[in-house]
């Protein structure tokens, strides 16, 4: 996962599983310096359950997509974190995560009265809360040419398509408006993932797709990946995430399972020895 400073406070930052910790503080995963922002303001924990956001900071201002977080919060690509007056974006590894490649424009699939496959599931602006399905294909814009009607300026009035057909969900641009951010990556032309946040103005949507592929939020090797992989900028920073602490009960915890068990071993063999060599004296002894 990336990390990316829509301000350009600093440059962007790849971060892997564990716990990235930031704020204003020199100790911090990553030191962020502005208005608001606390020595210890927030921890990213990247773990089997997605992206967890943990605030440090109880009186610290912090917000996910313009929505206050007091403890806790469960992040996806594409959502906006602010610390204060800070914001930073979370994006895939590479802007070219994101596939451009789409198929050329198809017919629409006749309806054939089963549900919906793919929805949009509205995450902010004025379609919070509100499900609006994809049936084959749907027009974003402004007006009564747009199947889905946003009222923002910066979306064109044909603004863009969201487009379901053999297997694969794809954004096209219509216009030359028609720029949009998929997981905080701007595209015009995008394949979709279940999953993906889908951003056209101040209006966000998740796509909802179950039985579909997910887009992997990040890889175990992404902080190896950082120093070798020619498509990352060299002045990229990489974080190293700490684990969090092993758990009292694991084996590191428990001395039968670790050094302690087998220096008992040990010790029961040298004895057997010992004694071993005892009774090799005694029975010469004898003789």
């Amino acid at each position: 996962m990336r990390i990316s400073f829509p301000g350009k406070e600093q440059d962007d930052t790849l971060v892997g599983s564990g716990e990235t910790r930031i704020g204003a503080a020199a100790d911090n995963s990553i030191v962020v310096r502005g208005s608001g922002v606390a020595p210890h303001h927030l921890c990213l924990k990247l773990g089997e359950r997605g992206i967890e956001l943990i605030v440090l900071d109880a009186q610290a201002r912090t917000h996910v997509n313009t929505r206050p977080v007091r403890e806790k919060a469960m992040l996806r690509l594409g959502d906006v974190v602010s610390l204060g007056s800070v914001s930073l974006v979370l994006k895939p590894d590479r802007d070219a995560d994101i596939r451009r490649d789409i198929p050329p424009p198809s017919a629409p699939a006749a309806a054939d009265g089963l549900p919906p496959r793919v929805l949009l599931r509205g995450l902010s602006g004025t379609r919070f809360g509100k499900i609006v399905p994809v049936r084959g294909r749907l027009v974003v814009g402004r007006g009564v040419q747009a199947d889905l009607d946003l009222d923002d300026s910066v979306v064109g009035a044909r603004h863009a398509a969201v487009e379901f057909a053999n297997e694969t969900i794809v954004l096209r641009a219509l216009g030359e408006s028609g720029v949009s951010h998929v997981n905080g990556v701007e595209v015009r032309d995008a394949i979709l993932r279940a999953g993906d946040q889908i951003c056209f103005g101040r209006d966000r949507f998740l796509v909802e797709a179950p039985g579909l592929p997910q887009r992997a939020v990040y890889g175990a090797e992404s902080a190896w990946r950082a120093s070798t992989d020619p498509m990352i900028t060299q002045t990229m920073q990489v974080v190293a995430a700490r684990d969090a602490a092993p758990p009292a009960d694991s084996a590191a915890a428990r001395g039968g399972e670790t050094g302690a068990g087998k220096n008992d071993i040990w010790w029961l063999i040298a004895a057997a020895a010992v004694i071993a060599a005892g009774l090799c004296l005694l029975f010469l002894g004898v003789i």
